[in-house]
């Protein structure tokens, strides 16, 4: 060793140079050293990771069906799809309004301000929703199921070759919910089955079938074709508000960004086409709804002017009446120019008169029309040219509101708190309407007495020219009053139809409905990887759970946390060995008991030729402490000393049917009991083994406790050490009984064994307490049954199993099920 400086490892203690350092100063070291100071300098990674591989074919196992699954869910599930479409929402107060409709700005026909949460609100509006489910029919849905198996199913939107009809009102079918099954036989008939319904036969196409929604047909479609004759189709029809609230979930709108009146529309669904259809559908039934607010206006403007035309016309018709016979009556074909300066004075008047007369009568008409108006949603009529702006804009204000109030209604309610304020504000403008309005009739009328007062002077200026003169006058100022006033609402009638004409949508579709056509969902990588997390995750939660909830000792680490010293593991062996040296030589298990008998000579701190006392104990019973006894006591029998295995355990004697003996063989009680015995008559050679003699515990008496306190076991511990090289005692459990304390000063070492899978973790406490308080002489620790395999065997590379015999025992990779 010294020649070529070699560590030795085993017992997990290093072993360097024996003649530089007692094994009895390297146990002490071991065992003063505190637990947690070699998991603070050595990282257990390894050991954590070793513990995990152990079972690392049921990781492959749990992988394989995880992923398995995985393949399943994705092969027969359905993919979801996402469209997508950008609408611009133009506000004319940020310059959003068209180029082209510049033209007619002086007619402030066009004026907005777009409100982007209302436009959303619309968007996705009930109202809306449920008049796209009615245009595509999409409450109808078509399934046809997979030609190999049942379980993958396709939606036939766009593309089903039959369609389900009622026929008395196909708008029935948006009140009723049901499921039917039909399988085609040829090009005339089918097979039908309601779900839950009374319908079950053959039918053919267009035939009236009574169902539970009422007497429907089914009617071929254009994409009928024979490649779907014997598939089976399922036909879905759900209630229309059902499907209309399913389809407000999926939607979302929301703005671009915070600066941009631009909105993004988007829905998911199995149907590309599907998605692409009900989103321009979305987009042509906002637009149109749009177009109605915009019209409603015109309309309700031209209606006016209409009426106020119709009366106009008829009251320069009956002036024209009047001139005309007043002419006939005075024979007048010309009317004198005398007075040509003083009626240049009155004819600047009389059109002073005029356009106040036309303004008071504006005035008139709108108060008029103000008081005959009940409904707060009614439209003012408006660009009717009054010379006070302040009128214009409380008209202008007031035709925006109610607008608004009616988008918002069509999606809420009136008790909507919003509505309200509207509500609210509309009743306002409209009384300040109403007071301005009497304001100026008020000063119109003061205005035109007094022009009419200014042209009563110079009327009585012209009193010389003849009476009918200042007759004619009077008509001709009347008839250009009424001529002016109905030219004046023609050419308003033609700006309205114009606006008509160019009504167009306060919106513009940026990028229409489209699909890259990658599935959004299932994410098959998310999946597969998920499946193998899982496939890792399952099977190392239960190991976990297994080792968590596992209290049981396992090898010598579990020592280690009580700070007791360690001698030696025995492996666990399936076979029914007694003494392993003899059936086995070349096994595992032999090789461990040849280390622990070298441990067994450095733990004896004092060095003697004859009468090394080992005893052999544990803490409970079946912990295997005679077979450890028995299996030392022959290992060390076969180095050539004299070895006796005595029985001290006078309660549950275990040699002799251990070795399957004479279980009457006198022993250890009989010999202190009958002072004519000696040592040689209790005393007989195990038979197979030179060198190995058995002392049985003898009789059981009623009082080994007491039994084993007389002079007389004394007596015979001395004379066995005189006889022989090392006297192997099987003990009792010193957690049951004291008999194994009260003799335990006659030992020069103390095996004190402990099982694998057997022993509770917490009772490691009772022999760390006994080490403690060194009331059992020297005592080390031996770890019996372990399962080499799960701890690693640890440093056993060399010592247990080298050679041919244990490379025969190793079982193949695919053996994993073989123990």
């Amino acid at each position: 060793l010294e020649n070529v400086g070699v560590h030795i490892y085993f017992l997990n203690i290093p072993i360097a140079y024996f003649y530089k350092y007692s094994f009895n100063q390297i146990m002490m070291e071991n065992s003063t050293r505190h637990p947690l100071e070699d998991s603070e300098q050595t990282i257990n990674l390894r050991e954590l990771i070793d513990n995990y591989l152990f079972y690392w074919k049921w990781f492959i196992l749990s992988i394989v069906l995880a992923v398995g699954m995985a393949f399943l869910y994705l092969r027969y599930s359905q993919n979801i799809y996402e469209s997508k479409a950008t609408l611009l929402i133009k506000d004319d107060s940020k310059g959003g309004s068209m180029s082209e409709m510049a033209v007619f700005g002086d007619l402030d026909l066009f004026g907005s301000s777009a409100n982007l949460s209302n436009e959303i609100e619309i968007l996705s509006s009930r109202t809306i929703t449920e008049s796209i489910v009615k245009k595509l029919e999409i409450n109808k849905s078509y399934i046809i199921r997979g030609d190999r198996t049942g379980f993958q199913a396709q939606n036939l939107y766009g593309s089903n070759p039959f369609d389900l009809k009622h026929v008395i009102d196909d708008s029935l079918i948006y009140e009723s919910e049901t499921d039917f099954n039909l399988t085609l036989i040829d090009e005339n008939s089918f097979e039908l089955e309601e779900v839950d319904g009374n319908i079950s036969g053959v039918f053919k196409f267009n035939d009236v079938i009574e169902s539970s929604i009422g007497p429907i047909k089914i009617i071929r479609t254009a994409n009928f074709e024979k490649k779907y004759f014997n598939r089976d189709f399922e036909i879905y029809v759900d209630e229309l508000t059902s499907v209309a609230s399913g389809l407000m979930k999926v939607l979302e709108i929301e703005p671009v960004n915070k600066d941009a009146f631009v909105l993004s529309i988007s829905t998911k669904g199995n149907s590309i086409n599907q998605n692409n259809d009900i989103i321009n559908e979305l987009i042509r039934q906002y637009e149109l709804d749009q177009l109605k607010d915009q019209n409603e206006l015109t309309e309700n403007t031209r209606a006016f002017i209409e009426s106020r035309m119709t009366v106009i016309s008829k009251e320069l018709s009956d002036v024209d009446n009047s001139n005309l016979q007043f002419k006939k009556k005075n024979s007048l074909t010309d009317v004198s120019s005398d007075a040509q300066l003083l009626l240049n004075k009155e004819s600047e008047i009389e059109k002073q008169i005029i356009e106040v007369g036309i303004q008071l009568g504006l005035a008139e008409h709108m108060e008029t029309f103000l008081l005959n108006q009940s409904k707060i949603e009614q439209l003012l009529p408006g660009n009717l040219g009054f010379e006070d702006q302040s009128i214009a804009k409380m008209i202008d204000n007031h035709n925006t509101l109610v607008l608004e109030r009616n988008r918002l209604l069509s999606s809420s309610s009136s008790t909507n708190p919003s509505i309200l304020k509207l509500d609210n504000q509309i009743n306002s403008l409209k009384s300040s309407l109403k007071s301005s309005l009497k304001n100026i009739v008020s000063s119109y009328s003061m205005e035109l007495v007094a022009l009419k007062r200014k042209a009563n002077t110079y009327s009585s200026e012209l009193a010389t020219m003849p009476e009918f003169e200042k007759e004619y006058r009077d008509i001709q100022r009347q008839q250009q009053t009424k001529e002016t006033l109905y030219l004046y609402l023609l050419e308003k009638r033609e700006e309205n139809e114009i606006a008509v004409a160019a009504t167009v949508s306060n919106s513009k579709v940026i990028d229409a409905a489209y699909s890259d056509g990658k599935a959004i969902s299932p994410k098959k990588k998310i999946i597969y990887l998920g499946a193998l997390l899982m496939g890792l995750i399952i099977p190392a939660g239960i190991i976990y759970i297994k080792d968590l909830l596992d209290n049981k000792v396992h090898s010598q680490k579990d020592l280690e946390k009580y700070n007791l010293p360690h001698l030696a593991n025995i492996p666990l062996s399936n076979q029914n060995e007694k003494l392993v040296a003899i059936s086995d030589p070349r096994s595992v298990l032999s090789e461990a008991f040849r280390i622990l008998r070298t441990n067994v000579a450095f733990l004896l701190t004092e060095k003697k030729e004859k009468g090394n006392i080992i005893y052999v104990t544990s803490t409970i019973a079946g912990e295997g402490k005679t077979f450890i006894s028995l299996n030392v006591a022959h290992s060390l029998a076969l180095t050539g000393k004299k070895v006796a295995v005595i029985g001290l355990d006078l309660r549950a004697p275990k040699l002799l049917q251990y070795l399957e003996l004479q279980t009457n063989l006198k022993g250890v009680s009989n010999y202190i009991i009958d002072q004519t015995l000696t040592h040689q008559d209790v005393t007989t050679p195990i038979p197979g083994t030179e060198n190995l003699f058995l002392l049985p515990s003898g009789i059981t008496p009623p009082n080994p406790s007491e039994l084993l306190l007389k002079p007389r076991f004394e007596q015979l511990m001395n004379e066995l050490k005189e006889e022989y090289d090392y006297v192997i005692a099987d003990t009792a459990p010193v957690s049951l009984v004291t008999d194994t304390l009260t003799i335990s000063h006659f030992a020069d070492a103390t095996l004190y064994v402990t099982r694998a899978n057997k022993l509770d973790k917490r009772m490691l406490e009772f022999p760390a307490k006994l080490y403690a308080e060194k009331k059992l002489n020297n005592m080390s620790v031996i770890v019996n049954a372990v399962d080499m395999k799960k701890s690693g065997a640890y440093g056993y590379g060399y010592g247990y199993g080298y050679g041919d015999d244990f490379e025969a025992d190793k079982k193949k990779w695919y053996q994993f099920w073989k123990k």
